[in-house]
């Protein structure tokens, strides 16, 4: 059952244990991993509802065999229930990694801003969001702009090449 079917029965927590003290003693790969789910879970969190679509992407993001999948949604929903800001995530995230993956990090915003696009519902909260996790990254505002140019012109050409194979369609 996915985190989205789960939505109307679970009690959002407003208080839990912090999710770095509780997989700390994981390989620095897991954890790795576990920061991207948290970071993925908040952001969808931060326009109000968190749609199966988001789901089904973050699941995409994440590399993973059929029988982890249930795994990864619990982490999603503890994500989800987490008090702790998005900021607190990504510092503990950045931390871990020091500087030795710099380009992880940018994968990371680069993941989080197609994310925040997949519901096609892109909200300020989001935005404020990412641009926060990317100023802790210490990603520059220019590399920032240009992954948004870049993600927003692969949207655009998609759904224009949607609406013509449409229109080629109905011409038909």
């Amino acid at each position: 059952m996915s985190f989205h079917s789960f939505q109307n029965m679970i009690r959002f927590a407003s208080k839990g244990n912090c999710m770095w003290d509780k997989y700390r003693h994981e390989s620095k790969q897991t954890i790795c991993i576990i920061g991207v789910l948290i970071l993925s879970a908040k952001l969808c969190r931060a326009d109000g509802h968190f749609s199966e679509k988001e789901e089904e992407e973050i699941l995409k993001i994440v590399p993973h065999e059929n029988q982890q999948k249930r795994i990864l949604i619990r982490i999603l929903e503890e994500a989800y229930n987490d008090p702790n800001p998005i900021e607190h995530d990504a510092k503990n995230l950045k931390a871990l990694l020091e500087d030795e993956h710099p380009e992880f990090l940018e994968f990371i915003i680069a993941a989080l801003y197609k994310l925040a696009h997949t519901d096609h519902v892109y909200s300020e909260a989001e935005d404020e969001d990412i641009r926060s996790v990317a100023n802790i990254f210490g990603i520059t505002k220019g590399f920032f702009d240009q992954s948004q140019e870049t993600i927003k012109n692969y949207f655009n050409k998609a759904t224009s090449s949607l609406r013509n194979r449409k229109k080629e369609n109905v011409n038909a």
